[in-house]
């Protein structure tokens, strides 16, 4: 069981044994992003973290991917809470959804956590039941009590869960790592996390994001001299992009921006709205003659003026993609300005943040990546951040997640090194159900977990097998193919219609095809072929195989057979 796809392997599970919990990933492990984890005891159900992952090159026309809620849609007057660890989209992204299905779960995080999500709700029109919770607090619910302490991410608010039942004690760290001097001078709660382990942890649940990484993840700290010389040595705009909730990284910029004597404009819907929050709760604090509004840019020097936006990740609508297409309403981009990329490139990413980036360049604007400078660092521990975890919390069970599957083999051996029994340790992937019993863990089965895919307005409506044919339209286009035939016989009666979208501009391309799938259609006629199905998947082999042959290319092929009476003499 270690590091294989145990979801292919396992059958269905029994029921829970009385005494035991149960815990079931519907997103979050095998993948960077839909972080939703459930435990299970006498028929209580605890959610924790409900994020979203967000779609690649690969899944075309699709908004958002949620975890999949049909473990839990028979079930949902059983959940008793939805405890939250932080504000991140790929852990609060999903809420919404979830609570179309039941709209009065309780909601329990810290106070920036909660704002983010009564922010995000209100776009859906919804009105969540929020209930704020420090590290201090000890929040009780049906047989689960749940107990938190603070960790270093790349967002305020954030906190590792403690969830004590019956069955024994789970800790959740949540996205985490170690750093010696964060900006708000609360370090990660080892002490905390260590009492916790003097009383003993049954299984802990450990972020795996950076475990291929040796050493200690680098500080906050470090970056803010770079930030700070670059803002001072630009000669004209600069804007800095990063993820819209990384308060402290807008924090180091602002304060870089007005030591070198210039405003601060936010811009991006996102972006502003959470520093608005951040502001309001004291977490972002600039003077208000140094914030300025977007749309008054023009009124100052190039080199008066810093942007913060968002599109580190080269979405298409977002803040820094339209400035690189010269699209966005607030702000334009000249040769000489300078953009600094604060922020890693998100897996499957890749070709659309460097497609953009390299239309900054041509354009002759200065980019500035972490390859050139130090100015980003990752909000996940690295393998000595992981070992610290491990010793002070000393678990008896350890399962990695929140990562892909190297990320989690990583962990799984860290774990191992440390002393944790190999057998104690499991890589459970998305659905695998594992049971917490008398303090060892057992793979109990496996339930079906698929995506859940949000295209526009639509929710679940997008199978597998759509994204296959946009993917197939939208590298080799379609040709549609209609013949009509005699009922009777399946002769043809008149000479196919050939036709093709995104396949080539050449206007007769496709003149040779009517032919050959006429040909094909006599052929059948002679064996007394008229059955409409058998017809059209020989046009489809008719013309895939000439276009295979001719074109090297894999379009979609569209055959339509209508079946006619011939002709009256």
């Amino acid at each position: 069981m270690q590091g294989m796809d145990l979801s292919e392997l396992l059958p269905a599970p029994k029921p829970l044994a009385s005494g035991a919990m149960r815990l079931v990933a519907l997103g979050g492990v095998s993948e960077i992003g839909r972080n939703m984890m459930t435990y299970e005891y006498d028929g209580h159900i605890l959610i924790c973290d409900c994020g979203v992952l967000f779609p690649s090159a690969s899944e075309p026309g699709i908004d958002l991917i949620l975890p999949d809620f049909s473990y839990l849609e028979d079930r949902l007057d059983s959940i008793d809470a939805l405890v939250l660890t932080h504000g991140h989209e790929d852990h609060i992204g999903a809420i919404p959804f979830l609570l179309k299905l039941r709209p009065d779960i309780p909601i329990v995080g810290s106070k920036f956590t909660n704002a983010l999500v009564k922010a995000k709700c209100e776009e859906h029109r919804l009105h969540p039941q929020c209930i704020d919770v420090t590290r201090e607090s000890v929040y009780k619910t049906g047989p689960f009590a749940v107990e938190f302490f603070h960790v270093n991410h790349s967002i305020p608010g954030a906190l590792g869960i403690v969830v004590k039942s019956p069955a024994g004690v789970v800790v959740q760290t949540g996205d985490i790592k170690v750093d010696q001097t964060p900006k708000d001078n609360i370090p990660t709660d080892l002490p905390a996390l260590s009492r916790f382990g003097d009383d003993g942890i049954d299984l802990m649940l450990v972020d795996s994001t950076n475990a291929t990484h040796k050493g200690l993840a680098p500080s906050e700290a470090e970056i803010e001299p770079t930030l700070r010389r670059l803002i001072r040595d630009a000669e004209q705009l600069v804007v800095v992009a990063c993820f819209a909730s990384n308060v402290t990284r807008v924090q180091m910029v602002a304060d870089a921006a007005v030591s070198a004597h210039r405003k601060l404009a936010l811009t991006g819907r996102s972006m502003v709205r959470n520093m608005e929050i951040a502001r309001e709760m004291g977490l972002f604090t600039i003077a208000e003659e140094n914030l300025i509004d977007a749309q008054d840019i023009d009124k100052y020097r190039r080199d008066e003026v810093v942007v913060m936006t968002t599109g580190t990740q080269g979405e298409a609508m977002a803040g820094l993609s339209r400035m690189a297409r010269s699209d966005h309403r607030q702000v334009s981009l000249q040769e000489g300005d300078t953009v600094i990329m604060s922020s890693s490139v998100v897996p499957g990413n890749e070709e659309s943040v460097y497609g953009m980036l390299n239309t900054l360049e041509q354009r002759g604007i200065k980019v500035i990546t972490n390859h050139d400078a130090n100015v980003h660092v990752s909000g996940h521990g690295y393998s000595t951040d992981l070992l610290f975890l491990y010793n002070a919390a000393r678990p008896s069970n350890v399962m990695p997640v929140h990562g892909e599957w190297r990320h989690l083999r990583f962990n799984h051996d860290l774990a191992i090194s440390t002393g944790v029994s190999p057998e104690r340790v499991v890589i459970a992937a998305n659905g695998v159900c594992v049971d917490l019993f008398e303090g060892r863990i057992a793979l109990a089965g496996q339930i079906p977990v698929g995506h859940l895919y949000v295209d526009g307005l639509s929710t679940g409506d997008v199978s597998e097998d759509v994204l296959a044919d946009r993917a197939i339209l939208g590298e080799g286009g379609f040709i549609a193919a209609t013949v009509v035939v005699d009922r009777r016989t399946g002769r043809p009666l008149a000479t196919p219609q050939v036709m093709g979208k995104g396949f080539t501009d050449e206007p007769d391309a496709l003149d040779e095809v009517p032919q050959l799938v006429e040909k094909t259609l006599q052929k059948l006629a002679k064996e007394a072929e008229n059955d409409p199905y058998r017809l059209a998947q020989a046009v489809r082999r008719t013309v895939g195989k000439w276009v295979a042959k001719k074109w090297r290319r894999r379009p979609m092929i569209v055959p339509t057979v209508i079946m006619a009476e011939p002709p009256q003499k």
